[in-house]
């Protein structure tokens, strides 16, 4: 009985140890990669290349707050990323009929909110190349219920939209940012760099041509000459 009270005291002990460690982290503002929807971004501004009024934009701008390490530029130049809308949901989304009933009327139809969007640095270098991201949403309809499912229908447009803002969040955290010291990869081999020479080769006059020559090199030994025996003449 004692060895069974020690054993639940030491339990509740422990989970309170650990209620108390994780309540004091998020006071503190630490979060998990991706934990709540927040996400790390390696960047310490970024540009919006949407109108200040689009709903979009709002929610973007607002989880790039989130992360308290990343500023929202008010201008594409003073920014270390730029985020460039290729194509825009609020203007492309689109509403198909996805089912009839016994009828011929509709009863069921599909939302979709897709966007097309990349990332440069400020010197137009492209760190993320363009970029699709579709969801759909199927919705049933009833005419005597106009009213609901239009409220229905903005809703799940809202939900797209912040599914859509997280799942750009996560891909632009990922993005490895180039450094700005590094030079590109010279694809030229060693051998035909002007100059050099090669290991066992032998380095061509100054005054030479240009063009790939080889030389010969004499050898220490004098070069024998092959005789061959004269054969005698043949008499009749």
């Amino acid at each position: 009985m004692t060895t069974t009270l020690k054993g639940f005291l030491r339990n509740t002990v422990l989970v309170g140890a650990l209620a108390g460690t994780a309540m004091s982290l998020s006071a503190c503002g630490f979060h998990l990669r991706g934990s709540g929807g927040n996400y790390t971004l390696p960047f310490a501004s970024m540009y919006v290349g949407l109108p200040e009024s689009s709903p979009l934009a709002i929610d973007l701008k607002r989880n790039i707050r989130v992360n308290g390490s990343t500023t929202v530029a008010s201008d594409a130049q003073s920014a270390d990323a730029v985020i460039e809308v290729i194509t825009d949901p609020e203007k492309t989304r689109s509403k198909s009929i996805l089912s009839l009933n016994s009828a011929g009327r509709v009863s069921e139809y599909l939302l979709a909110y897709n966007i097309v969007f990349r990332v440069k640095d400020k010197a137009g270098r492209e760190l993320l190349g363009p970029t699709q991201i579709s969801l759909t949403r199927p919705i049933t309809f009833s005419e005597t219920q106009l009213l609901a499912k239009e409220q229905e229908e903005a809703q799940l447009y809202r939900d797209m939209q912040k599914d859509l803002v997280q799942q750009m969040m996560r891909r632009m955290a990922a993005i490895k940012p180039s450094r700005p010291d590094a030079h590109p990869t010279s694809t030229v081999s060693p051998l035909t760099l002007p100059g050099v020479v090669s290991p066992g080769s032998v380095a061509a006059p100054s005054g030479a041509p240009s063009s790939t020559a080889t030389t010969t090199v004499p050898s220490s030994a004098p070069a024998e000459k092959a005789t061959e025996p004269a054969l005698p003449s043949r008499q009749e």
